[in-house]
């Protein structure tokens, strides 16, 4: 009996170390990395629209960076979709850009496109990474809605109060374009083909009694319809854009007879009940040197972004560009409202993940 007892006791002491050698070996901890080191690479964002030959996706071999506890291989590209150069878009998109590339070491490139509605088609396919777009279009491309025809299921959102997108029709005295019906039979630049100009003018001009059918249209960069229009070669010019549009800017330093055109009253207000995610507001006359205030349509631009990126990337991501919003502003008048106290508010579709952290850690979105 002694024995059996002596044999109990020993296993029980034996059970007792191998426990307490377990608890005692070391524990992993997971490495933090700052999730804002300075880039590697001095070279600044280009701004041209060629795209690198080198595809988004390529990572560098030895390079990882974490955003809390969610790990990612850090890019060594990045590109953001903008729009014609001619508009807000693009030099928005170059300072976004810039941010990006000097606060992750991410080469990131701003692209020329064809602006809102294209941009969601590239981000759905891969061709861009990041991209701005307009409010009611990333709506139109997660729910398979006109112009899109499909559900485009890798199109995320950032943020959005980006911009305004303003409905600019731009003609000169001489055309006799007066008001809005008078474009009829007339020749009339749309912007670039897949721009967001070209939906707007769509609903618009439904309430007017008249369609893009209606006109001579032609698709081309904002740059190149004013120059069009000062050589007489069309009548008119859609610019989607938030003011001051350095392509009417331009057009306004030769000439002294350009013409904006008005939305009445009475019609704002038709197109606001039959499309609730337009706004009105006014372009004050001291933008354009026009006689007086045009009161006019606009819609809300946002950044939407790849819905596949890893979730620490897009939370760097946002970070950056929201701690270098003042830069974003300074970019181009249009962006002067961006804030990151609103940025998260009236977004119209699902937001990524890493935005959504971010946003929830600053207490911007609840």
């Amino acid at each position: 009996m002694k024995r059996t007892a002596c044999i109990f006791l020993s296993l029980l002491l034996l059970v007792s170390m191998i426990a307490g050698c377990a608890s005692s070996a070391p524990k992993t901890t997971s490495r933090s990395v700052s999730s804002t080191s300075k880039a590697t690479s001095s070279s600044p964002a280009t701004s041209s629209s060629a795209a690198s030959k080198e595809p988004s996706s390529a990572v560098e071999e030895s390079s990882a960076a974490e955003s809390g506890s969610l790990e990612y291989e850090k890019p060594k590209f990045l590109s953001v979709g903008t729009a014609a150069s001619g508009g807000a878009y693009y030099p928005i998109g170059i300072a976004m850009a810039e941010a990006i590339t000097n606060n992750l070491g991410i080469q990131t490139t701003a692209q020329v496109t064809g602006g809102a509605v294209e941009n969601n088609g590239l981000i759905e396919d891969g061709t861009l990474d990041i991209a701005i777009t307009q409010g009611p279009m990333a709506y139109a491309a997660v729910t398979n809605s006109a112009p899109y025809e499909k559900f485009h299921k890798n199109v995320s959102a950032m943020f959005s109060g980006l911009s305004k997108g303003i409905f600019h029709v731009v003609t000169l005295e001489g055309t006799g374009i007066k008001k809005m019906e008078d474009l009829k039979g007339k020749r009339v630049v749309m912007g670039p083909a897949g721009g967001g100009a070209i939906n707007m003018a769509t609903d618009i001009w439904a309430e007017y009694g008249f369609s893009i059918d209606d006109v001579n249209a032609t698709y081309i960069s904002y740059a190149d319809g004013m120059s069009a229009l000062t050589d007489g070669k069309c009548d008119a010019v859609v610019v989607q854009s938030a003011y001051p549009a350095s392509a009417i800017t331009e057009l306004t330093v030769t000439r002294k007879d350009v013409v904006i055109l008005e939305i009445e009253e009475e019609m704002r207000k038709k197109i606001l009940e039959d499309y609730p995610f337009y706004s009105e507001t006014v372009i004050p006359k001291d933008v354009y040197g026009t006689a007086e205030d045009i009161p006019v349509i606009h819609l809300s631009n946002m950044v939407v972004c790849r819905s596949d990126l890893p979730e620490g990337l897009v939370y760097d991501l946002t970070k950056v560009l929201m701690e270098n919003v003042e830069k974003i502003q300074q970019s181009n008048p249009a962006a002067k409202e961006l804030s990151i106290e609103t940025a998260a508010q009236n977004v119209p579709i699902p937001m990524h993940p890493g935005a959504e952290r971010y946003f929830r850690e600053i207490g911007a979105l609840q």
